[in-house]
């Protein structure tokens, strides 16, 4: 290697790292590395030297792919004088990959679909998964997949780096003789100052008015910020200097916020300050998916030496977070907050929440000021608020549509039919089967059809390649005017310049073209929308003029359209152009679910009477068993989907109750089923159990998950229970539900009591505090003769001591530390009223 590598803390591990995956036995090498250590700018120079072949490597987003690219194709020219074209990159609309590239570095998305069309991987020798703490859908769909290309070849090799994973249980996954290497990194220090209850805004215009005490004064340097930045003596762009202490004064300020609501809002107090006129010395910029992709490559290059450079000010979502090194920031500004996405199976619609952010991602973003130099991180909170480790993967909680397609067109029909890092839920794989069932891309069975196939070539998510597939006109070999305008409104160009919308429509046509599907869309009759969003038909259930108004969907949702501006900040400017009034049929594409109700935020509006024609010739006839006022009743109704378009009541049956509290439960939830102490114990332990195995998710995201996992299957866990029954009681829940949830198995790791230390055996209960905790309430005396606290799956039990009368005295998890701390002055006082009572916590209590 070059000399000008010498200062990358990875330089001196190459050779080991590359003996390392050579000797592996699985073919598989784990490799942790800090921040700022090269693993992906440096190690895959390493790995072209000493691996022939070609490597294909991952990064999480298109940004950060096309930098680390950029970077490794320089350091390959300059470093180790390569070509320059043996490196290139692959992503949505921009291929640079030539027939001379060894190392094509590319998103997830390329990567799986490169697994599908050859599932051995012939052309390559190497994989590197990067940033694998990211751990988006295509991940772990990529790396499931390559675990079965592994067991077809004998050479190749398969690296998964990152700064921070859990080695242990992905040694597991991969096997047990999987190397694992630790790489240090050389940061430099980051000085952390927390500033709770200011504003971004208020902490931005602080830092580019004032100067702390702590720091250097610029004086009259009149030279450009990034070129004093760049003179000063701890910078070197090249590589990653020693640590050393102090901080650069003039750097750029990357400031995290949770969406691009935020980042617009805080742009607009920002710019009305005057700090960002033209002649000032100060540049606002936006860092966020939605903006061009060239202003994103704007905003990460370096400036030349002498170019003109004004103190950038960033507003960024996480996309900055890791993988991408933003120039010349030396100080971050963290609002505490991140945008989570997850499926809600309730609504069955995605879920955007503004959540505090997790303490890995916490730690991600303060690593952004320290990598260039030593820098500053202002944190927005108090410095022992509360906060979960990390989020859940994205396979967990995330719409999972195009994944099942994926999986059938690799001929897996079940969430069982590979192995998963992570197995995605059972309540999630089939609410995504039945969406492409009803889009018709795949059949009853789970196998792919044509439209499936052709819907994978597109390079767009299932609902929107639905609708291309059906606007696609063969003979002209172009898209409906209709149906561009929907791809572009919907799709992830939308915000993108008119540029990159006809570059994506282009390769999009072109793409078609190549697929040979022939669809069978009539526009005189049918709707385009609905070849893709055939659940978010919704019709209006609210009186004409009210606002908000109500929608129940083909899906069996509801949710709220709030077209006032003064209805609770709720309306979006989109919906105003359309209409002030709220039309008796839409079809809403952007609606979200919220912590209290499903909000449509953007929608098309369907004409009638040609909606109504079409419903009638779509519609299906079903038979519906519900209680009205205590008494069953069955009706036969004709409907699209869950929209009811006419209603007659018939006979009902004895089999008809059960079904009755299906549709109970299908409403609901299963707080409406009778319950009684053994049923609410059982929930609770079960939950408890769930939490001990998780360490990245919030107690209620536990049991909503579980909630919704019992709501969505109970016919699988109720019906044959209810053989014949007419009457639903609190036992027979506890039944259905003690077999459905493994209740021996419960009963094992959570039971509802044990034996203690001394001998004696107690109940416990399990309650709901900030987590479900294990309860354990003993008069003090029953406890003597034990020193340790007991465990139930490793948690320690909540200790309630009460006194002889059974009076709280104490409640602990320390019972080592109680008998020798607050037990020496409670003995005390309990001597004294009740002194015929033995007080030596020594000497065990006999019955």
């Amino acid at each position: 290697m070059n000399s000008k590598l010498d200062e990358y803390p990875i330089t001196p591990f190459l050779d080991e790292i590359c003996d390392s995956l050579k000797k592996s036995p699985s073919r598989y090498l784990i490799l942790t590395a800090e921040t700022a250590a090269g693993k992906s700018t440096v190690l895959p120079l390493a790995l072209l030297q000493k691996f022939s072949g070609k490597i294909i490597m991952t990064e999480p987003r298109r940004i950060a792919t096309l930098g680390v690219a950029n970077r490794v194709s320089e350091l390959w020219e300059t470093a180790c004088e390569g070509s320059p074209d043996e490196v290139g990159y692959k992503i949505h609309l921009e291929n640079k990959i030539t027939k001379n590239t060894r190392l094509e570095v590319v998103t997830e998305a390329i990567l799986v679909r490169q697994l599908q069309s050859d599932p051995a991987l012939e052309d390559y020798n190497l994989v590197i998964l990067d940033e694998f703490h990211e751990r988006s859908v295509n991940t772990d769909l990529a790396l499931a997949f390559l675990k079965e290309a592994m067991q077809l070849r004998d050479d190749l090799y398969v690296i998964i780096m990152s700064a921070t994973i859990d080695t242990d249980r992905l040694q597991k996954y991969l096997g047990d003789d999987t190397p694992v290497m630790k790489i240090p990194g050389r940061q430099f220090p980051v000085k952390v100052v927390y500033e709770a209850g200011k504003s971004v805004e208020e902490v931005v215009i602080e830092e580019l008015n004032q100067k702390r005490d702590s720091r250097v004064k610029p004086g009259n340097d009149k030279r450009q910020p990034f070129d004093r930045l760049r003179d000063h003596k701890h910078f070197r762009s090249s590589a990653v200097p020693e640590l050393v202490e102090g901080t650069v004064e003039d750097g750029n300020i990357l400031v995290f916020l949770p969406g691009i609501s935020d980042i617009r809002k805080a742009q607009d107090k920002l710019l009305a300050t005057g700090l960002f006129d033209a002649d000032s010395d100060n540049e606002l910029c936006i860092l966020h998916s939605s903006i061009t992709l060239q202003e994103q490559k704007r905003i990460i290059t370096p400036p030349h030496t002498g170019e003109p450079e004004k103190r950038r000010v960033i507003l960024s979502s996480a996309i900055a977070e890791t993988s991408l090194t933003v120039p010349g920031v030396t100080t971050v500004i963290d609002s505490d907050l991140a945008r989570v996405n997850s499926l809600d199976l309730n609504t069955g619609m995605e879920k955007l929440t503004t959540q505090t952010e997790s303490e890995f991602s916490a730690e991600q973003r303060k690593g952004r000021a320290g990598r260039l130099c030593p820098g500053t991180c202002i944190r927005l909170w108090n410095q022992h608020d509360a906060r979960i480790k990390d989020f859940p993967p994205e396979i967990l909680r995330a719409d999972l549509v195009p994944l099942v397609l994926e999986c059938s067109e690799r001929g897996v029909f079940n969430v069982d039919g590979i192995d998963w890092l992570d197995p995605p839920s059972k309540a999630s794989w089939d609410e995504s089967k039945s969406l492409l069932l009803e889009l018709g891309m795949i059949k009853t069975d789970g196998h792919i059809t044509q439209k499936g196939k052709a819907a994978l070539t597109l390079g767009l998510h299932p609902r929107l390649a639905g609708i291309a597939l059906a606007a696609f006109d063969k003979q002209s070999a172009s898209l409906l005017e209709e149906g561009r305008q929907l791809l572009i409104n919907f799709g992830s160009y939308a915000q993108s310049s008119s540029d990159i919308k006809n570059r994506y429509i282009n390769d999009l046509e072109r793409r078609l073209k190549a697929c040979q599907y022939i669809n069978d869309f009539d526009n005189k009759r049918d709707f385009l929308i609905l070849c893709g969003y055939p659940d978010r038909l919704a019709k209006r259930t609210s009186e004409p003029g009210k606002d908000p108004a109500e929608y129940q969907f083909a899906g069996g949702r509801q949710a709220k359209l709030y077209l006032n501006d003064n209805a609770g900040g709720r309306s979006n400017k989109k919906n105003h152009a359309k209409t002030s009034l709220a039309p008796q049929y839409l079809v809403a594409p952007d609606v979200l679910s919220g912590q209290k109700e499903a909000v449509i935020f953007d929608f098309v509006e369907l004409s009638e009477p040609a909606i109504t024609d079409y419903l009638e010739k779509h519609s299906t006839i079903r038979q519906v068993c519900s209680f009205e006022n205590g008494i069953l009743q069955k009706q036969e109704e004709k409907c699209f989907g869950k929209i009811v378009l006419s209603t007659k009541k018939i006979q009902t049956s004895k089999e008809d109750y059960a079904q009755a509290w299906l549709t109970e439960i299908s409403e609901k939830g299963i707080s409406c089923l009778p319950t009684n102490e053994k049923v609410e114990s059982l929930l609770l332990r079960t939950e408890f159990i769930e939490q001990q195995k998780s360490d990245n998710q919030t107690a209620q995201t536990i049991h909503n998950n579980l909630y919704s996992r019992l709501q969505t299957t109970a016919s699988e866990w109720l019906i044959p229970f209810m053989a014949g029954k007419t009457q639903l009681t609190a036992a027979t829940i506890y039944d259905a539900l003690y077999w459905y949830l493994e209740g021996a198995q419960t009963d094992k790791l959570a039971p509802e009591s044990i034996t203690l230390e001394n001998g004696r055996r107690v109940k416990v209960k399990y309650e709901k505090l900030d987590q479900i905790r294990p309860v354990i309430e003993i008069i003090i005396q029953r406890i003597f003769g034990c020193f340790t606290t007991p465990q139930i799956c490793e948690k320690k039990v909540l200790l309630r001591l009460l006194s002889p009368a059974s009076r709280p005295l104490q409640v602990t998890e320390d019972l080592e530390g109680f008998w020798t701390g607050a037990w020496v002055d409670i003995c005390k006082e309990m001597k004294g009223r009740y002194p015929k009572h033995n007080w030596d916590y020594r000497v065990v209590e006999k019955d």
